[in-house]
């Protein structure tokens, strides 16, 4: 009896693995892959925003001019009316290119641009500086500006947080001009183009496969130019035959805020299994 049961048992146990056999396999299907936004490669936008900055006029009177045969209370009272400080505002707006490259959530990259600039101020002041009034138009301006920079960020995904800085050039219009009460005007101005440094930060979303937005902050300081005053032609002296000569100094720094959009070339996509 207990050989036919464990015959028995054999005997089911070898109807199943047959039957095992003869059913078809079954496979599990692999997970799609997931599709993850790439930042590596160039690009080339536009932007728009706006400026706004502060320049400080000093002045120096020539010690080798007839300024050395006046009193000092007098002269410090000149240079207190003349030196103003001028605060630059405008819209500004250029395009921009440049190339990234992505390593894991980290992206690095190199940015150029030039911009036109609106960014100008001009200031009229009148003073009793005895023995006569003096009137001061001084004025700021910056017509155009570009910078180089580098760029690292943090990449989530189809956003990108980022720190940049690196070289700025632009041009700096200065000018100085007094007409004074007894007779006599004078003018000094400068247009230099003017190398410095930027630094700033920025976000940038990728809102469709080969195109983003970003907004972008920089501070930029153009440093100073140096100019120095004449009398206008026509105009009399005071007392005649004297020759007052003033040194101009103006520095240049400002802030700019804008949004730009940018086309990115190549393929905006990775797979990641």
């Amino acid at each position: 009896m207990k050989t036919l049961a464990s015959a028995a048992a054999l005997l089911f146990a070898s109807s199943l693995s047959a039957f095992a056999a003869d059913m078809p396999a079954r496979y599990t299907k692999a997970p799609p892959p997931v599709a993850i936004y790439n930042w590596t490669g160039g690009y080339f936008g536009g932007n728009i925003g706006y400026g706004w900055g502060r320049s400080n006029l000093g002045t120096t009177l020539d010690q080798t001019s007839s300024w050395a045969a006046e009193g000092a209370a007098f002269q410090n009272q000149f240079v207190s009316i003349s030196n103003n400080r001028l605060n630059p505002a405008g819209v500004i707006g250029g395009l921009q290119a440049g190339y990234n490259w992505q390593t894991g959530p980290s992206v690095f990259g190199i940015e150029a641009d030039f911009n036109g600039s609106g960014m100008s101020k001009r200031t009229i002041y009148t003073a009793a500086n005895p023995p006569t009034t003096r009137t001061f138009n001084e004025s700021i301006r910056n017509d155009w500006f570009m910078t180089l920079r580098g760029r690292a960020g943090y990449a989530i995904d189809t956003t990108l947080l980022y720190v940049t800085g690196g070289l700025a050039v632009g041009n700096v219009k200065g000018s100085w001009d007094l007409t004074s009460g007894n007779g006599y005007a004078k003018t000094a101005s400068v247009d230099q183009t003017r190398v410095g440094w930027t630094i700033g930060a920025g976000v940038e979303h990728a809102f469709a496969p080969n195109w983003t937005v970003k907004f972008e902050y920089l501070y930029t300081d153009l440093g100073s130019v140096n100019y120095t005053s004449a009398y206008v032609p026509g105009s009399t002296f005071a007392p005649p035959g004297s020759n007052y000569v003033e040194r101009l100094s103006q520095d240049f720094t400002f802030h700019t805020a804008r949004v730009g959009v940018n086309y990115k070339f190549g393929s905006p996509v990775a797979a990641r299994y």
